[in-house]
């Protein structure tokens, strides 16, 4: 965007006067002395521009170690940027003559958050993406998605207030996608639940249905994630926004249904390939895409494990090919009955760090982020369990229906120093029954893709499909064991297909047998290691947690435990490889 000259210069000055690094000095006005201004201003715009010490904090990921294959981890999310455009562009988006602080708050795998303030107390929040998400597209529909749920269904979602999808400097002087936007005055709901009692408690679970309640307002025309109109091929365009008799609304001219960006499909060198990834007309049309996104990438890409992992990807890329080909053939059985296969928009991440509630009064929620990957999907792929009320614990017996929840032992017999950690499971998981409860009785369609029996027997298979390579075939030829355990009550009257015979069954629950026992053990010694995704520790742990996972490495035993040491170099990566 151009910007008139005195208004640069005014947000130079200001910026100048507050800076650590500038000593102020008048600068005469006559002629003879506008050389010396244009040398100091170029100096100045080098300096902003030029990367320092606190700036290359910024690009690395600085906020934990990672115990196996850690170059290659810091590699995929680094992300370097121009920092004195951020910030000039981020003041020009909040009318501020510049930025007096930024701060880098938050950072994960997919992006780097910062908070920004400004000369005239504005603050908002930017969202860099790391080189993990695909480009343009997760930034695109990110945007346009936050839109839609802020203006179209009324949900609390921060307003964007500038954004680029394109990193190239020639239209993106930033050098690299960016979204700003307003900053929540609110408190993560984590940092509170677990003080929040009786009425306000159940206001904050009201709340979360009704939300939940809007995404199925309407129905999608086809499978894949939201973009605005101008964003999508000029042949995805004429398509309608929602299925055949809804009605249209404010909506309807301005977004369109585009590619998928659901990182699965998207990951490593799965970006490169040139195939079909959405829009899908329909739930089948879906699972198939996905199994041929796969296999088009086993063909292309994939390469044998090095010892000792070779045999954990349970056979070469042929029999990864040919399983995927059997669920391709099993697909049109497997799908739900249309009430629950609609496409929808859902936030399928409803955690306690994506929730903010009011800081003061009634805690009502005033804000819902982190909406990247958010897609329009089958209602039974979309309708999840809010993640912050999902009860996991073992303390608490769980009955279907409107059963209360009940512990397993009683309260006064328990050893004192256990009551209260008793209590607290007791509490949440009649947070869990009251949310259960809610959504049977005011949200009929999340109710039935919840309770439909053989949801497990798409999703599993879906998520599966799209992950084979990297998980083993093991899971995949597992669901559709399960497909082929239960074919009379999946499909009543059809003969059982090809696809589900000619495999050795027998061979695959012993098989299956030693995964889960190898995948229990990684388990139990990532809890005992301390270790979060793909072996992340906090720094100050780093030198600790190695010694103790040499430890963990000698005593192992390939036999015993049923496959390779899991948290050494080399070994598979959620993230990095396949």
């Amino acid at each position: 965007m151009y910007t008139r000259p005195h208004v640069l210069g005014r947000r130079f000055n200001s910026c100048l006067q507050s800076s650590k690094n500038f000593k102020y000095r008048a600068v005469p006005t006559s002629h003879r002395n506008v050389s010396f201004l244009r040398s100091m201003l170029r100096s100045v715009v080098q300096n902003l521009a030029s990367p320092s010490e606190s700036d290359e904090s910024f690009f690395g990921y600085t906020s934990g170690r990672w115990l196996f294959n850690e170059p290659e981890q810091l590699s995929v999310r680094h992300v370097t940027f121009d920092v004195a455009e951020l910030k000039r562009v981020a003041a020009q988006a909040v009318g501020a003559g510049c930025c007096t602080r930024m701060k880098k708050t938050h950072e994960g795998s997919f992006n780097k958050i910062f908070a920004l303030e400004f000369d005239n107390n504005a603050e908002l929040i930017a969202k860099i993406p790391t080189a993990l998400i695909p480009p343009f597209y997760t930034t695109a529909s990110e945007v346009a998605t936050m839109d839609y749920a802020r203006t179209i269904l009324g949900l609390p979602v921060p307003r964007v207030l500038a954004w680029n999808a394109r990193p190239d400097t020639n239209v993106n002087p930033v050098g690299a996608e960016y979204i700003l936007m307003e900053k929540i005055r609110g408190d993560p709901l984590y940092t509170r639940w677990d003080g929040i009692r009786g009425n306000d408690m159940r206001t904050v679970v009201e709340q979360v249905i009704n939300m939940e309640q809007r995404f199925v307002w309407h129905r999608f025309s086809q499978i894949g994630s939201l973009f605005y109109k101008e964003d999508v091929e000029p042949a995805l365009r004429d398509r309608p926004l929602y299925a055949a008799g809804d009605a249209d609304d404010e909506a309807s001219e301005r977004f369109r249904v585009g590619p998928l960006v659901d990182w699965a499909i998207w990951r490593g060198s799965r970006a490169s390939l040139d195939i079909d990834r959405g829009p899908w007309p329909d739930p089948l049309s879906y699972i198939r895409g996905i199994i041929r996104i796969e296999q088009q990438w086993i063909r292309q890409y994939a390469t044998p494990r090095p010892p000792p992992f070779h045999l954990s990807a349970g056979g070469d890329s042929q029999t990864h090919i040919d399983l995927l080909e059997r669920l391709y053939a099993v697909a049109p059985h497997i799908i739900p009955p249309p009430q629950i296969s609609q496409p929808v928009l859902w936030h399928t991440d409803l955690h306690g760090a994506n929730i903010f509630l009011a800081p003061s009064g009634t805690p009502d929620i005033v804000g819902i982020i982190d909406w990247q990957g958010m897609c329009l999907a089958p209602l039974y792929m979309q309708a999840t369990f809010a993640a912050f009320l999902r009860y996991s614990g073992d303390a608490v017996a769980m009955e279907p229906g409107w059963v209360m929840p009940k512990l397993r032992v009683l309260l006064e017999s328990a050893p004192a120093e256990e009551r209260p950690r008793l209590e607290k499971e007791l509490r949440m998981a009649k947070r869990h029954k009251l949310y259960e409860v809610l959504v049977e009785r005011g949200s009929p369609h999340h109710f039935a893709s919840q309770v439909y029996p053989f949801t497990g027997h798409v999703v599993l298979p879906t998520l599966s499909a799209s992950r084979s390579w990297y998980e083993g075939s093991h899971h995949l030829r597992e669901a559709l064991f399960r497909i082929r355990s239960e074919w009379a009550d999946i499909a009543p009257g059809v003969p059982l297909p090809v696809a589900l015979e000619g495999i050795d069954w027998e061979r695959h629950q012993l098989d299956y047998a030693r995964k889960e026992r190898y995948e229990a053990r990684a388990a139990d010694v990532a809890r005992q290691l301390g270790l979060e995704g793909d072996g992340l520790i906090p720094s100050e742990r780093y030198e600790q947690v190695k010694c103790m996972n040499e430890e963990q490495l000698a005593a192992w035993d390939e036999e015993v435990e049923g496959g390779p040491y899991p948290f050494q170099d080399g070994a598979p990566s959620f993230f990095v490889g396949s």
